[in-house]
């Protein structure tokens, strides 16, 4: 199933979208957040990808939206990093960031 949701992030929006147990039961869904300059990501999607393409990308861990977001990042490409994302950020504030 696909999951889409409006998240509000220091009153802008940006946009979940979830595909729960993409692998089948069991399996962790894959999470995306589509912000204003770049994304988060969960570890389904493929950061040397991202990093290729230049995107501003911020890898973090969690089940759901709210965990992506509460959760600290485990990694951003280089065009995140320029934008100002930074390690120790949770989530919420790398997204803030790529929000702005």
């Amino acid at each position: 199933m696909v999951i889409t949701e409006m998240i509000d992030i220091e009153g802008k929006k940006v946009q979940g979208l979830a595909v729960t147990e993409p692998g089948g039961q069991g399996h962790p869904n894959m999470i995306l957040i589509q912000c204003a300059k770049g994304y988060l990501m969960c570890g389904y999607l493929n950061m040397d990808a991202a990093e290729k393409f230049t995107d501003p990308a911020v890898l973090v861990g969690g089940k759901d939206f709210d965990e992506v977001l509460a959760n600290p990042i485990k990694g951003m490409t280089k065009a995140a990093a320029v934008l100002g994302v930074k390690e120790g950020m949770t989530g919420r504030e790398a997204a803030a960031v790529l929000s702005d």
